[in-house]
């Protein structure tokens, strides 16, 4: 049997007037022949701000939830939406796989075209996650993402526990108007890592079994934690702020959740300096930060501890100053001695937190960092056709002439 692949093409209309505020998405929805597919779902899912930070999160922003439906031309439209804002859409229909399209913009026009591939049924249940996505109350949630982050899967020996993108292992799927969804692999599994993620909820980490019985996840509201980003008593607008658990953790064998290994989660400052974080999971201890490539021209912050106990609970953390950062000078040398690309770069990342700053590597290999608040770094320089390293120090003070030679890559 020929398998069939749903395509799926953005057009944007033109907002009414040059200076309208609002605009609408439009598009179609086609298999591989041409043909147009009817029923499938378009949700806007995620949206954010063209031009510096987003100062909601990504699900709280008006047009967040709002679909359409194609009709028997594959046609769809999703109006008066926002024209300053980018979109994540997510593509649903029945027999098909789920799939996002990222920061659809619509003033530039169509987006690329979308293959969503045929879900083949299946009816092995020792290959399936079956599950259900609930709030507190046991109201069923349509339209929750369940991310794979992993699988163990029988192996002839020991049971094998894979982590991240898993070859078989379906990425993702969406919550139907019930809050089911179904997760598979190619083999034999006893169990799947799962992030669930739904609208106004905080996110959650959970390992299932597989099986034919259906498990229910309940997802809770989260915590909301406010504060102030100030430089010298003065408010810093149009900033970003990070947040990370203090004990990232990470996944062991079988499946084990360490510690707290949530995704940083960042949000923009207001124009008085403030920022809120909602949805934030419960319980866990958190470090608060401006990020660095938002502030490094002033400087840089300390890291903030706070608690979020309990669901509904707000936590101030008061105000954030921005204190004097050290600077780092250094080179990046080719073992070869061949020159340095155009465009190459080096990132240097904290040891504590998942923040960054990334920097232009110059002809002669030269490089600076500004901003830098005291701690451990890991600075890894990509240039093409030379091995990817990670080079630790730690910064106290300024730092100049800090060396990094690369070897080429080895030839096969």
């Amino acid at each position: 049997m020929r398998n069939l692949l749903l395509i799926v093409s953005l057009i944007i209309l033109v907002p009414f007037s040059l200076f309208a505020e609002r605009t609408a998405l439009s598009g179609r929805v086609t298999d591989n022949l041409g043909k147009p597919l009817e029923d499938a779902i378009v949700i806007i899912y995620h949206a954010g701000v063209k031009r510096g930070y987003s100062t909601f999160c990504p699900s709280c922003y008006r047009d967040c939830g709002k679909r359409s439906i194609t009709d028997r031309t594959g046609s769809f439209t999703i109006k008066d939406l926002d024209s300053d804002l980018w979109f994540e859409l997510v593509i649903v229909r029945d027999g098909f796989a789920p799939a996002f399209v990222e920061r659809v913009d619509p003033s530039h026009g169509p987006g690329e075209a979308l293959t969503l591939v045929p879900r083949a049924r299946v009816d092995d249940p020792s290959r399936v996650v079956r599950g259900r996505v609930t709030d507190t109350r046991g109201r069923e949630l349509r339209d929750a993402v369940v991310m794979s982050l992993g699988v163990v899967a029988v192996g002839r020996g020991s049971p094998i526990t894979m982590i991240g993108q898993v070859n078989g292992l379906e990425p993702m799927a969406v919550t139907n108007t019930k809050g089911e969804f179904e997760l598979a692999y190619r083999e034999k599994a006893t169990g799947m890592l799962l992030q669930v993620e739904a609208r106004g909820m905080a996110a959650k980490l959970i390992a299932l079994p597989t099986g034919a019985k259906r498990q229910t996840i309940v997802v809770s509201d989260g915590a909301l934690i406010r504060g102030r980003l100030m430089n010298h008593g003065k408010a810093v607008a149009g900033a970003e702020v990070g947040l990370i658990a203090q004990d990232t953790g990470g996944f062991g064998a079988n499946l084990k959740i360490v510690g707290n290994p949530y995704d940083e989660m960042h949000i923009g400052t207001q124009e008085d300096g403030s920022f809120v974080m909602a949805n934030v999971p419960t319980p866990v201890d958190w470090y608060v930060y401006g990020k660095m490539e938002a502030i490094s021209t002033l400087g840089g912050t300390d890291l903030v501890k706070c608690t979020a106990r309990r669901d509904k609970e707000e936590v101030n953390v008061g105000d954030i100053e921005i204190i004097p950062g050290h600077r780092l000078r250094g080179e990046v040398t080719l073992r070869d001695g061949a020159p340095i690309a155009d465009g190459m770069r080096v990132t240097i990342y904290a040891e504590r937190t998942r923040d960054s700053q990334t920097a232009l590597l110059g002809r002669d290999g030269h490089f600076e960092f500004v901003g830098l608040p005291v701690g451990k770094y890991n600075i890894v320089p990509s240039v093409r056709g030379y091995r990817i390293q990670s080079f630790e120090t730690t910064i106290d003070r300024d730092v100049d002439g800090f060396k990094i030679a690369l070897q080429p890559e080895e030839r096969r």
